[in-house]
């Protein structure tokens, strides 16, 4: 079964786009579209530090090939990330 996100906030649009949330689970979450790369990344469980969902573990890597990318609309990347999480 995937993890569910509980909470979604973009915290910047463009270069990078990036955003943060908490999963139903607890963990923080953090992804961030960059260089054309976007990055999906998960906090260890219990860890709920700063930079924890930074530094996490990526659960999905995508390279899209447009290494001067930086702006991804919200709607783009829950359809990148649907894969590995449901939206509530």
């Amino acid at each position: 079964m995937k993890p569910k996100i509980k909470t979604l906030i973009q915290t910047c649009q463009a270069c990078p786009s990036q955003w943060e949330g908490v999963l139903e689970d607890g963990r923080d979450f953090y992804i961030r579209f960059r260089w054309g790369y976007l990055s999906f990344r998960v906090a260890a469980e219990d860890d709920h530090s700063k930079y924890a969902a930074v530094n996490g573990e990526e659960i999905l890597g995508i390279n899209t090939n447009d290494e001067w990318n930086g702006v991804l609309p919200t709607s783009e990347m829950l359809n990148l990330i649907a894969d590995k999480v449901e939206r509530n």
